[in-house]
């Protein structure tokens, strides 16, 4: 008898676009290293999945490379991540690099990007509508 795999079905997460027609998202791949750094601890929405996905709207840095990092005091965040990405589906040994959409490029609503919303450096690309 074959294994079969279950998968919870979460709530729908709040939309972090203020305008949700007017973006521009550009490939980037996160090591399975940094995976981890970038786990939200929202328990009140992810239950026990917290800790284990990437939520959308986290702020993260992106390198000319497509490289996706945590943002650090040297390497600000100048992108949000598109889609929420459960670490669990991913194994270290077959995958050392997970794809993921990133937004370089849009107008965001700042009280719902996850991260440290002080330590940002978007440029010109980026509009955030409440600050």
């Amino acid at each position: 008898m074959p294994k079969l795999r279950t998968k919870k079905i979460l709530p729908p997460e709040r939309q972090f676009l203020a305008f949700p027609d007017h973006y521009v998202n550009l490939p980037g791949k996160i090591a399975f290293a940094e995976l981890a750094k970038l786990a939200t601890t929202d328990e009140a929405t992810y239950g026990e999945k917290s800790g284990k996905v990437i939520a959308r709207g986290t702020l993260v840095h992106m390198d000319a490379d497509g490289v996706v990092t945590q943002p650090s005091a040297t390497a600000k965040a100048n992108a949000v991540l598109f889609n929420t990405i459960d670490i669990e589906d991913y194994d270290e040994k077959t995958d050392p690099y997970v794809n993921a959409a990133v937004l370089v490029h849009g107008f965001v609503r700042k009280d719902r990007l996850i991260g440290d919303t002080a330590n940002v450096e978007f440029g010109d690309l980026i509009h955030v509508v409440n600050k």
